[in-house]
């Protein structure tokens, strides 16, 4: 858009009276009135900007200049604002139906896709997801119907992957939208729709509500039966009923009714026994108030009755930063609570605040969900506050995890542990923290602008292990949403956790002396595996694991044996 209207070339043809100066500064307050449309926290410069301009160079047009870019800048803020919109609106439709739902290009690749159709890719037998594409097995399948609709201009197309648990998939062109096409996955492992909301609507009882389950997902009656554990003719009865109340005559009508109810949107859909895959659970938001009056926001997921674990995020991180698939957290018995620190997500800020003021948040908070003991694991940035909540705490905390460590900084020679996106920053954090903010606006801005772009160019010098974790769509969209809460404040806010990790962190890391045990990424590009192992080195009771391929992403990509580990040393 601004290449249409040099700011520059437009003063100097409205006001050729102004001097260098003036028009430079008139130049940059115009380009802020366009970031402010995609970036609302810049109003208080740009009122700023606005008085400065005003003040030094008082002329009269200068309304008259600005009107059309302020004019603009509404209609862009508008137009992405309506986008942004419409696209939650899609998602949220999407990820409550109970079929798999996906939306992809003429190469299969993900625009977006609903939770349903992520479970039935799990396995990769006749379904999966590679590099950010949805493809079948074998991949031609998928591929010709998509060139078939795409070429040859047919309305739509409906096939039938074999295999253990076959997947039925009708796929289309996207109405209105060239070049992308709608994608509807079924198969026999499906999620149901919910036992309660056919009860409510069609009066049914939960047997009835349970048999329905079946039949919608494409089972017999007899085999229903078995699933259920009862007797076909007691089946057949319950379908009798079933008709009646519904207002059908036959099986078809009865599944033509129920598609075409609002059965469809009703939140949550669960399994219907006895498909052995769980739901995926969303895993509870919850908030508390401290006893200084902040508000503290944090995750709660897994096990409810499992071994609580408090999980201390990265930098520009939130409680959205979290596996997407609970079923290890399950399977493992673990509930894994996720707080977000000051300034973080949803969390209020704390001036002033230190890594060892902590520990007081993560007490009242275990006190809150009277939790006697937890373990703790840290990720990352987050790795000072693991470490400083177990120092504190040694009778609670029986056990702390490490991962993609960031190792303290004593002096100069510490920073080459790091990166040179993470070393430059780091550097100013220590030594010129001042000039921190400006060094990170550009990083926020990015984010905010289009969280995804950012994504994939911080995955640019990746390792292979790191590339492959994001290919999972859900995780994805998770990291996405924990970044655009994480940095919700804007860069001072980012700028403090900076330099949180590089400052003196407060106490001495070796008087942790619970068990300590630390998983670093071997090809970890962003902070070196030997700084970590010389952290891990001055902890007493510490064991350091050098995971083969990983890089700082490790904590996605072997969250399994993560969790395992945990488990093994709380117990």
């Amino acid at each position: 858009m601004m290449s249409r209207l040099n700011p520059v070339k437009f003063v100097a043809m409205n006001d050729s009276s102004l001097d260098a100066h003036s028009a430079s500064a008139l130049s940059a307050l115009i380009g802020l009135i366009y970031e402010t449309a995609t970036d609302l926290s810049l109003w208080p410069r740009l009122l700023e900007g606005l008085a400065d301009v005003s003040v030094s160079s008082p002329k009269p047009g200068l309304a008259a200049c600005l009107a059309p870019h302020f004019a603009r800048a509404h209609a862009i803020h508008a137009q992405l604002s309506q986008a942004e919109a419409e696209r939650d609106a899609l998602e949220r439709v999407m990820e409550r139906l109970p079929l798999g739902m996906a939306i992809v290009d003429a190469s299969g690749a993900v625009v977006s896709m609903n939770r349903a159709l992520l479970a039935l890719t799990r396995g990769g037998k006749s379904l999966q997801v590679r590099a950010g594409r949805l493809r079948s097995r074998p991949p031609e399948i998928l591929a010709t119907a998509l060139r078939r609709i795409s070429e040859e201009n047919v309305a739509d197309h409906v096939l039938r992957l074999a295999g253990e648990a076959p997947i039925s998939l009708w796929v289309s062109r996207l109405a209105g939208v060239a070049g992308y096409f709608l994608i509807m996955a079924a198969s026999q492992r499906s999620r149901a729709l919910s036992e309660s909301g056919l009860c409510q609507l069609y009066g049914l009882t939960q047997a009835e509500a349970r048999l329905t389950q079946f039949l919608v997902l494409g089972r017999g009656v007899e085999e229903a039966a078995r699933g259920m554990e009862i007797s076909p003719n007691t089946a057949k009865t319950h379908l009798k009923r079933i008709f009646s109340k519904v207002g059908v005559g036959r099986q078809v009508e009865l599944l033509q009714a129920v598609y075409s109810s609002p059965l469809w949107l009703d939140e949550p859909p669960m399994l219907a026994p006895p498909f052995p895959e769980p739901p995926i659970p969303a895993g509870g938001e919850e908030g508390m108030r401290l006893a200084d009056g902040r508000w503290m926001a944090w995750s709660d997921s897994g096990d409810p009755d499992g071994v609580p674990v408090i999980f201390m995020h990265g930098i520009a991180g939130s409680r959205h930063l979290r596996y997407p698939d609970d079923t290890p957290l399950l399977e493992q018995g673990i509930r894994l609570i996720i707080p977000e620190r000051p300034g973080s997500g949803d969390s209020d800020p704390l001036p002033g605040r230190r890594v060892a003021d902590w520990p007081g948040d993560v007490a009242a908070l275990a006190d809150h969900l009277g939790l006697g003991r937890f373990s703790v694991l840290g990720y990352s940035a987050g790795t000072p506050y693991a470490l400083a909540t177990a120092r504190a705490m040694p009778d609670r905390v029986p056990a702390v995890g490490i991962v993609a460590a960031m190792p303290a900084i004593q002096g100069l020679e510490d920073l080459r542990d790091y990166s040179a996106t993470f070393r430059m920053s780091l550097l100013v954090a220590k030594y010129a923290p001042g000039l921190l903010p400006s060094l990170l606006r550009v990083m926020v801005n990015g984010i905010r602008r289009n969280v995804y772009s950012y994504i994939e160019q911080s995955l640019a010098d990746a390792c292979e292990s790191d590339r492959r974790v994001f290919e999972h769509p859900r995780l994805r969209a998770n990291y996405a949403h924990g970044l655009l809460a994480g940095t919700r404040r804007g860069e001072y806010g980012l700028a403090l956790e900076v330099e949180l990790c590089a400052r003196d962190w407060g106490f001495d890391p070796a008087s942790v002396a619970q068990p300590t045990r630390f998983w670093h990424g071997e090809s970890d590009r962003l902070v070196a595996a030997s700084g970590a192992e010389r952290l891990a080195r001055g902890l007493p009771r510490a064991r350091f694991e050098t995971v083969p391929g990983a890089g700082h992403y490790v904590l996605y990509s072997h969250w399994e044996a993560i969790l395992a580990g945990m488990r093994e040393a709380a117990t």
